[in-house]
């Protein structure tokens, strides 16, 4: 049997991998229009400051897919698919590729929200760029260079947008950040930790301006600036769109697939179309599209059995979850982090906001359970909060988890619950006073 994939992204060469862990003959080609084997998307800002290298970002060399037996074609893009005659058409090749079974992994392309004069501007390369590959970064450094540019604006205040922000600035021009929502990060964190990123990333000199819709990109030929919902205008050199991405359909939207914003799949990720398959980026799942690498890595296991006629493993959606480095700092965000925005009750939330040490710490339970957690510039509790996501909890063992305390007045037996408060009793001033007695502080004990 011939398996082909198309798109060598985590999606595309993790489903060539899992394939291959599970059977040993079949044949499996991958064709994909970049001209690199597979990279790390997630570090290419790094690029663009010289702290990496395009090598370093590569994670699987020739070697690699030698020794897994997968044919590997770059530089090569599919101009259309045959679903009939089960084959596959090229740009510049005069023979079509036939296969048995075939893996869209298409990826997304950057979102561009409806900012005048953005795409005629990034159309021409005048200042306006995206940020999704390699070449992208290479022509985002030779612009800086060739116009000398000073001062830069990222429109996005996303995992992505943030890093390129930091690696921008590490670049020496004066950046800001533009952000539609009134925080950063507004899938992974609530008000309060984006209020203390916020800051965070101010304190290394970077500007950020929220809750802020951009609505003209100014310049007659170059970049000079943005123009705000408001009036306001803000100076650059370059603008940088980080604004989400959009799944990429229009290869199987010309063979008749069902599509809608991504390709339409079942459970088991099949198309509507029998004997394609697609995963990633690009699919629509119970009118769901993802966009994250744990979705991407969760689906690629799935599609694999799929493909090979393992049908065991249906796709639920995948939980959100993010752990990473922003500006330098950790952060893990996982599952329900807001449960204000949820009707039904039996919510519970265990928070340690240390501010002067630029820690957070949130778990939201409900009903006993670990439903989600926000973990930023502390994640010892990585390991138990992913072992135990939807699964019964005792608070006394999560207290311990986050050194959460609970003080007691010993002379009316007030209790001071850390869990509970906005600020941590070692943090609260000299001259606090017992709400219920008015006695000291220093008459308030440890809990034991």
């Amino acid at each position: 049997m011939k398996i082909v994939i198309i798109g060598n992204n985590v999606s595309g060469t993790f489903t060539a991998q899992n394939i291959r862990s599970l059977n040993e003959e079949t044949e499996i080609e991958i064709f994909t229009q970049e001209k690199y084997p597979y990279y790390t998307r997630v570090n290419l800002p790094e690029l663009i400051s010289e702290k990496v290298t395009i090598d370093d970002l590569i994670v699987f060399k020739e070697d690699w897919y030698k020794n897994k037996r997968i044919r590997l074609n770059i530089n090569t893009r599919v101009k259309k698919i045959n679903s009939k005659s089960k084959t596959l058409e090229f740009e510049g090749i005069d023979h079509a590729i036939s296969y048995d079974k075939l893996v869209l992994a298409l990826g997304s392309t950057p979102n561009i929200p409806p900012i005048k004069n953005a795409v005629k501007l990034k159309d021409e390369k005048k200042g306006v760029f995206t940020l999704r590959s390699i070449d992208d970064c290479l022509e985002i450094k030779d612009f800086i260079r060739k116009e000398n540019a000073k001062k830069a604006i990222i429109i996005g205040g996303g995992l992505l947008g943030l890093e390129l922000a930091n690696q921008i600035k590490n670049s020496d021009l004066d950046t800001t950040v533009v952000e539609f929502f009134p925080r950063l990060l507004p899938r992974q964190l609530d008000v309060e930790c984006g209020t203390m990123l916020k800051r965070e990333i101010e304190s290394k000199g970077i500007k950020v301006v929220l809750d802020a819709t951009t609505e003209e990109i100014i310049g007659n030929g170059s970049v000079t600036g943005i123009r705000l919902k408001g009036g306001e205008e803000i100076d650059a050199d370059i603008v940088l769109i980080q604004a989400g991405i959009r799944p990429t359909i229009n290869l199987a939207k010309d063979a008749n697939l069902s599509t809608n914003r991504g390709i339409v799949v079942n459970e088991y990720l099949e198309t509507s179309e029998k004997d394609i398959f697609a995963v990633g980026d690009c699919i629509e799942y119970n009118n769901q599209i993802w966009g994250i690498i744990p979705a991407c890595m969760e689906q690629s296991k799935i599609v694999a059995a799929s493909v090979l006629g393992l049908k065991k493993v249906e796709y639920q959606g995948t939980t959100p979850k993010n752990t990473l480095k922003i500006v330098g700092l950790d952060l893990t965000s996982i599952g329900i982090i807001d449960p204000a925005k949820e009707t039904s009750g039996g919510w519970e939330i265990l928070k340690k906001a240390d501010k002067k040490d630029c820690c957070y710490q949130k778990l939201v339970l409900k009903d006993g359970k670990l439903k989600g957690a926000i973990l930023f510039g502390d994640t010892k509790a990585i390991s138990y909060v992913y072992n135990k996501m939807e699964q019964d909890v005792d608070k006394n063992e999560l207290r311990k988890l986050l050194a959460l305390y609970i003080y007691i007045c010993k002379n009316c037996g007030k209790e001071y619950d850390e869990a509970v408060m906005e600020v941590l009793f070692k943090d609260l001033p000299e001259n606090f006073k017992c709400p219920n007695c008015k006695g000291p502080k220093e008459d308030f004990k440890q809990k034991e």
